[in-house]
Order: C-alpha cells, then structure tokens, then sequence
C-alpha cells in the first residue's frame, strides 16, 4: 500500500508539464475542429439515410404474375440468366449455396447455374483434404433430379486469363477475373445464343429469391438499364464471428442498404457479387481485368468509359458471410483498398487522352480520390483522435481521484472504477452499443441459428459488454487497412512489387 501511496504522490506532484497538457488533450482548438469535422459526417450520414429511405419506401417485389403481365405486354418471353459462381477452396459452402440457388423464384428452364472452380486446388492438395471439385460432383449428383441446369468448370492452370483466352505453355497466375473469363471462354457459343443477363455470386451467397424477377422487370420496364447491383449483407455468419467481426458486419450491412445506392449515383460501383449484367454489354468490354485486385471495381469503370451503360441500385439483398477474425477482416480490407488505388492509378494515365473516354476518366479519377484515400485518411485520424481523447479523459479522472485523496484505499479505488465505467460506457460505449442493438435488430432475419437459445443469450450479453467496455478502445482499427494500404502505396511503392494472386477470404463451415 506506500508503494501505491508514493506512486499517486509521484504522478501528482513530479509530472512534467507536458503530462498536463496531454490531460487537456480534447479541449485543445484543432481537437474541437475535427471534432466538428466528425460532426458533419454524422450529418451525412442522417442526410443520406433518410434520402434513402424515401427513394425505396413504397418499393414493393414484384410478384410472379405481374411479370408475367408484363412479358404478355411486351410480347417476350422471360430473359434467360446464366449464373456464374468462381469458387476456390470453398467445399465448406459450395454445396449449400448451390441448392440455394436452385431454389430461386424464376422459371426453372430459364436460368443455369455454372460454378468454376481451379484445377490447382486440386493439384496443390497435398494433404487429402475435401476439394471443392469433390464438393460440387457429390452437388451435382444430388440434385440432378432437379430442373435447373448444373455446369462445374475446373479452370487449367495455364490458361492465360484473358477474354477470349487461350492456353499457354507455362502455369498461368490465379485470379477470380481469370476463372470469370475461361467460363466466357469455355460456353462462348452457348453464352452467345442463350443468355441474355449473366448473375454474378460468391459462393457464400444466398440472394433474394426474387432476384431474377426484379431484374427483369426493371430491364424490361427501362430497356436502358443494363448493368445492376443489389446489396450484399455480410451478417449470416454473426453468432460465429468476433465481436469486432459482428460489428463490422453489421456496419457493413448498414452502408450497403443506405450508402450504397447514394454512391452509385456519381460512382459506376460494382460490388462483384449480387450483380446482373447483360451480356452484349459485358461481351463488349471483354470480360473482366483479371490482372486487377478489385476486378468488380475496374469493370464497372470500363463498361461506364467504354459503353457509357452506369449501373443502377435495386434493393433486394444477399447474405453473406464476414470474415470471422480481426486478422481476415484487415487483410481482405486492406486488398480491396489496394485494388482501388490500382484503379485510380489506371485512371490517372487515361484522363490524359483528349477524347470521351479522357473526360469521363478524368471525373471518375478525382470523385474515386474523394471517396477513397481523402476519406480514408481523414476516418483514419478521427478514430486515432477519438482513442486519445478517450485514454486522457480516463488518465484525467485517474489524476483527480488520486490528487483529491492523496492515498489509494477501499473508497478511493471503489470512485475511481466509478468513474472509469462512467467514462467508457457513457461517452463511447453507450452510442455505439444502442446503434448496434439497432442494426441487429434490423438485421436479424438474415442471421443463421442454428445453435441453442441458452447459448446465443450468453454470446449476445458478450457483445454487449465487449461492445460497451472495449470496441470504444478499437474503432480505430476499421479504417486502418485502408490507411495502411494508401500508405504503402504511396511510400512504399507496392505495385512495382505486388504478386499477382487469387485471395481466398475464410469461411466458417455451413
């Protein structure tokens, strides 16, 4: 106890000055100025929420016999889809998805599935495990007394990745734009004279039934419209992921079904998954850049500069899954901002052609420098910000308490875990904890439950608490693979060096 004594003495009576201005941190001019910086994306947010809501609040799905009215009115018949699913180590979901699939509310003689997996799955499976290749055979056999076409293409490992492709005499770098472009390759004629919309999903998704439905409505209704793409809730997966996990999840869900759409008013965003093009349109661009990280990202720019198609929001989602662990949610992020500075980087030299396409570049250069490493930076340094403030805040109280009382003893320690709880819970903990007990609420009906009642309880009150006493502590780990990505492409030169792969994001088993 005098050691604790005449250490609450030394922090009171032989601190620097410095330490005192570090407790008076949050008060400093520039701090409050960011402060209001925050405030006014918060303004943002509301604007662009209640925005969105407006738009979609009388937004109905369409029934199976008001689109076949309309077809009868056009005097055509329902549009064929064919459905392309690039799936690399992924036996745990494959199955499930396919069926899911399946069971789509459309015309059964109308839409295919085609999923594509990798031969060096196969050929690099040195340990016996269960391939996606055997995965989807055992799929295939299961339900081949369903209507729905089934095609599994097992990509070589020395095609060479273009649109159309051909094969090569030495081993060919995987990507998932590489596996899209032999399917395109591979059924050309096929695609060619049967398909009118290509339906892109990763193999977790599970997509709104009505999906198909609504896309042909809309094309049919608006013939202009060509390129579409529906939200995508990461959130099935909640009660088997981190609590940073959930929170991501949850916040992704959110600025999928709010930010979304007001994005892809100035933006050509496509997100590579819940998304429907027709097929002239992505047979003109020359199929996907499998060279490109965010090949979804840089095709939804080139059919924009090349066919001046833009691509239109309708609000029906897909499930997926949010990679389970802080370490899978950093590097998928942190990819996914790579792939876009690839692409601003490719902008860069087009904006200087002097024609259309140089114009149109040249605009979609700086709205995608806004939208990405401007804000990137900027969220970064509020966070960093909001942590410091919160850390002197607690400090300040620690001093006070300890100054007041001279000793620490039973009352004293008992006033200081007081306002320590105080601090953390009411000024970070308490926001965040309402807003995410919203959101779950909202979003609950894509959670899967599979386990006990008694057991979720117990895994809600951990969300709770961890959510309350430590997220506040964390949040400014969100935008740092975005910060560290714009950073080692700026300082340290990452794209003279990158290798060229196709990441897989981890799965929990379903």
């Amino acid at each position: 106890m005098d050691i604790l004594q005449n250490i609450s003495f030394s922090i009171i009576n032989l601190t620097p000055p410095w330490f005192f201005n570090l407790l008076n941190f949050s008060s400093l001019f520039w701090v409050q100025w960011l402060g209001s910086l925050a405030i006014l994306f918060l303004a943002r947010t509301i604007y662009v929420f209640i925005k969105t809501k407006i738009r979609f609040m009388r937004l109905k799905k369409t029934s199976t016999e008001e689109l076949e009215l309309l077809l009868n009115q056009k005097h055509k018949p329902y549009p064929k889809f064919s459905i392309i699913v690039p799936a690399r180590n992924e036996a745990d979901v494959v199955e499930k998805t396919v069926t899911k699939l399946t069971n789509l509310n459309y015309p059964k003689d109308r839409f295919e599935i085609i999923v594509i997996t990798d031969e060096k799955e196969v050929l690099n499976n040195t340990e016996g495990e269960i391939t996606t290749q055997e995965v989807m055979q055992k799929t295939i056999d299961k339900l081949k007394d369903q209507e729905v076409k089934i095609y599994h293409l097992d990509v070589p490992l020395n095609f060479n990745g273009l649109f159309p492709g051909k094969m090569l005499d030495y081993e060919v770098k995987s990507t998932k734009g590489r596996a899209l472009n032999y399917a395109f390759t591979e059924m050309y004629d096929h695609f060619n004279t049967q398909t009118e919309f290509f339906a892109f999903f990763d193999t977790d998704d599970h997509p709104d039934k009505n999906c198909f439905i609504e896309i042909a409505k809309e094309n049919l209704i608006y013939p202009y419209k060509k390129v579409f793409q529906m939200p995508i809730f990461q959130c099935r997966n909640f009660w088997k992921i981190s609590t940073f996990s959930k929170i991501i999840a949850l916040g992704q869900s959110f600025t999928h079904e709010i930010f979304l759409p007001w994005i892809m008013t100035w933006l050509p965003f496509l997100g590579g998954t819940n998304l429907f093009i027709q097929k002239d349109v992505l047979f003109s661009v020359n199929g996907f850049n499998y060279n490109s990280i965010t090949e979804d990202l840089d095709l939804g720019i080139s059919i924009y500069l090349n066919t001046n198609n833009w691509p239109y929001f309708l609000p029906f989602a897909s499930t997926e899954q949010t990679p389970s662990t802080m370490k899978a949610f950093l590097k998928q992020r942190h990819r996914w901002a790579l792939g876009q500075l690839e692409v601003i980087k490719n902008l860069k030299e087009m904006k200087k052609e002097k024609s259309d396409i140089g114009r149109k570049a040249r605009i979609l250069y700086y709205k995608l420098n806004f939208y990405g490493p401007c804000e990137w930076v900027v969220f970064f340094g509020l966070t960093v910000l909001s942590v410091i403030i919160l850390l002197t805040q607690l400090l300040s109280r620690v001093v006070v308490i300890l100054g007041m009382h001279g000793v620490i003893n039973f009352f004293s320690v008992s006033l200081l875990v007081k306002e320590l709880f105080a601090s953390v819970f009411t000024y970070a903990g308490m926001p965040m904890l309402v807003f995410s007990l919203i959101l779950l609420l909202h979003y609950n009906k894509y959670v899967e439950y599979k386990e006990k009642t008694w057991i979720i309880i117990k895994k809600l009150f951990k969300f709770i608490a961890e959510t309350s006493f430590i997220i506040p502590f964390m949040v400014v780990i969100y935008p740092l693979p975005f910060f560290s990505a714009f950073f080692k492409y700026n300082i340290m030169g990452y794209y003279k060096n990158r290798e060229l792969t196709w990441v897989k994001t981890p799965r929990t088993k379903e």
